[in-house]
């Protein structure tokens, strides 16, 4: 079970916005380097990939995952037409959903009663739209008793390492990130249950994830070459 990394994917390259600096924006007049994370939108005149998802993504945050730290809206910002962010407890309240809709709506959450997403497609058919939970695996238990999500079917991935820099404490590596999850989610539903060659369609979800990951490994390349420079000299 392999990390997945840059090379594994087919992302956009980073050139674009190599060279980009902060910019006011102008809906919320906070100073942004490449998009918004409160108004949810790219800085203007700033690169973002764009992608097309075999089905709609909805992101449920919580009110202590902060919006500058939270990797799930890197959706919003590559895939904006089909992804909703709510802010909790401002959520969308599925039951009033029709039947079809609640029928066709998968939520990512590895419960008791959760299924592979091969056999919600086989029993339930296509999926419409996943609902993932932003927040720590601290605050989940919390999270997934929102009356608004209850009766939708839950929905296990397969397991996965993460690539996040920024492990949770006590949390397994199989712990993702949540842009990490809705990618394997989708992933698997084009793969295994819709029976369809994936091959690298919607690997941009990964875009701003991968970028962030650059600037972290760098930070943490010069901090051990600091670190030794300075036992050297004291030794």
């Amino acid at each position: 079970m392999s990390v997945i990394s840059e090379h594994d994917v087919r992302l956009s390259s980073f050139e674009p916005v190599a060279k980009c600096v902060k910019s006011t924006c102008p809906k919320c007049k906070a100073s942004r380097m490449y998009f918004c994370y409160d108004c949810r939108t790219p800085q203007p005149g700033v690169f973002t990939p764009s992608v097309k998802l075999p089905c709609s993504v909805d992101i449920i945050k919580h009110p202590k995952e902060k919006n500058s730290k939270s990797s799930a809206l890197h959706c919003k910002i590559v895939a904006p037409d089909q992804t909703r962010v709510f802010d909790y407890p401002d959520v969308h309240d599925y039951s009033k959903d029709s039947e079809e809709e609640r029928r066709t709506t998968a939520i990512i959450f590895p419960s008791a009663s959760a299924i592979s997403v091969e056999e919600f497609v086989r029993t339930r058919g296509e999926i419409k739209r996943i609902v993932v939970l932003d927040c720590t695996w601290f605050q989940v238990g919390v999270m997934q008793k929102t009356p608004q999500i209850q009766g939708l079917q839950h929905v296990s991935l397969q397991s996965y390492r993460t690539a996040f820099w920024r492990p949770q404490h006590k949390v397994p590596e199989t712990g993702l990130a949540t842009i990490e999850a809705i990618y394997y989610s989708l992933r698997e539903y084009q793969e295994l249950g819709l029976k369809k060659t994936y091959s690298g369609e919607f690997d941009d979800l990964l875009y701003w994830f991968f970028l962030t990951k650059h600037f972290v490994d760098e930070k943490q390349t010069e901090y051990l070459k600091r670190k030794e420079e300075e036992e050297e000299a004291n030794k």
